[in-house]
């Protein structure tokens, strides 16, 4: 029989906080990015929709990497330090990201692109749900940093450094890629709306690449592929103006 732990050391998370705690801090994220948008509109009305909107965004993408940050710190010492440790040098894994994510942009864009052919109302509803940078420059700042820096550092802390190493530890590689892929696209909620099946399919298929990426290269390969396709994005919204 093993000795029950001495009193007073942490315990080690367990499988199921390992893989729960993860999206669960997402759920926990949106919440506060409601909370801040409800606020937004009792106080400064509907007039101030873009703004509150900016507001919000970028507040729940600092909550997503906060979370992350502290579900981290839960974990053992030697654990936070394979879990974000670099394969490569910090330049290569920036290459290799900025080219896995140019990959990445082309495969979603195939899938896009096949959704329409297979729908043909999909291109007006591309029209309605598009999105904008928010009310001026400072708008685009926040919406640029919120899409470009918060989103890459906090998501792929969430789903790669936590999520998908917690699933390893009981499935193979890539069943546990293609479940951290899931949960990545169903907790987009953009893929909750008119485009619900291109635009989760596509996000599905970046996040197994995701995992893949992180598998080989690391974190900051991730984030520096993440932070790609959103840079991709951020050009397609100020190129609608």
């Amino acid at each position: 029989m093993l000795p029950p732990p001495r009193a007073g050391l942490p315990r080690t998370p367990g499988f199921w906080w390992r893989v729960l705690s993860p999206p669960g801090a997402v759920l926990l994220a949106f919440l506060v990015l409601f909370v801040v948008a409800g606020v937004g509109y009792a106080v400064f009305g509907d007039e101030h929709e873009d703004a509150i909107g900016t507001v919000a965004v970028v507040v729940g993408g600092a909550a997503i990497l906060g979370f992350g940050v502290a579900l981290l710190m839960r974990l053992p010492a030697h654990e936070r330090r394979v879990a974000l440790a670099r394969k490569h040098s910090l330049r290569g894994a920036v290459l290799h990201g900025l080219n896995l994510g140019i990959g990445m942009i082309i495969a979603a864009g195939v899938i896009i692109v096949l959704g329409m052919q297979i729908d043909p109302g999909l291109e007006d509803r591309l029209d309605d749900t598009s999105q904008t940078l928010g009310p001026g420059a400072w708008g685009a700042v926040l919406t640029v940093f919120a899409l470009v820096v918060l989103a890459p550092l906090g998501e792929e802390l969430v789903f790669r450094v936590l999520l998908l190493r917690a699933l390893t530890r009981r499935l193979a590689f890539w069943p546990a890629a293609i479940v951290s892929g899931l949960i990545f696209g169903s907790v987009h909620l953009d893929a909750w709306i008119d485009l619900f099946w291109p635009r989760w399919i596509a996000l599905v298929v970046v996040g197994i690449g995701l995992a893949w990426v992180y598998r080989w290269r690391g974190y900051w390969a991730c984030v520096t592929a993440h932070a790609t396709v959103n840079i991709v994005a951020s050009i397609a919204l100020v190129a609608q103006g």
